[in-house]
């Protein structure tokens, strides 16, 4: 999903004098898509995206995903879900929720720092997915086990599972 945000000039009216007639892309928009291309059910809501909630079994969607006029993302699961549970669950962290950091004027110390958070915050989301999505997969093959078949819903699941899966094995392996 792209997500473009047009700005319209402002006759002057902000501190660099102005944006010119042509639109562009909001450099943060990336943030949101990141999210809602792992997400189900996404559909457009007001300002934002209404889907269904990756982290509990969701009929109706119940995640409220919104975009903030600074570029971050915000989350919020009407049925409760941690923001933590559900950015694990799509095998994201809370810094993808964010636009990045400006790190020039950092030490090298501070960075390195960052750099060490980001990639814990990576490992515990890939662990968090690699949790929900092992969980899904066991329920499958319980399921077949049993002699009943996956419905044609089930097994496109089941799909979005091993998916997940590689995604946190990268990231785990490769700090992607």
């Amino acid at each position: 999903m792209n997500v473009a945000h047009t700005k319209t000039p402002d006759n002057g009216g902000n501190r660099s004098g102005g944006m010119s007639n042509t639109s562009y892309i909001h450099p943060i928009a990336n943030h949101a898509d990141r999210l809602l291309d792992r997400l189900d059910g996404v559909r457009k809501s007001g300002k934002g995206w209404i889907a269904k909630c990756p982290a509990h079994t969701d009929r109706s969607a119940s995640l409220s995903i919104a975009q903030g006029d600074d570029g971050r993302v915000l989350l919020h699961c009407f049925a409760g879900c941690l923001v933590h549970d559900v950015l694990g669950a799509v095998g994201l962290s809370i810094a993808d929720l964010f636009p990045q950091r400006i790190t020039m004027n950092m030490s090298t110390a501070e960075r390195n720092a960052l750099r060490e958070y980001a990639k814990q915050a990576q490992w515990k989301a890939a662990l968090n997915a690699l949790q929900l999505e092992v969980g899904v997969v066991h329920i499958a093959a319980r399921t077949l086990a049993e002699g009943q078949a996956l419905t044609d819903d089930d097994l496109k699941r089941v799909g979005v599972a091993c998916d997940r899966i590689r995604d946190a094995r990268e990231v785990l392996t490769h700090g992607r």
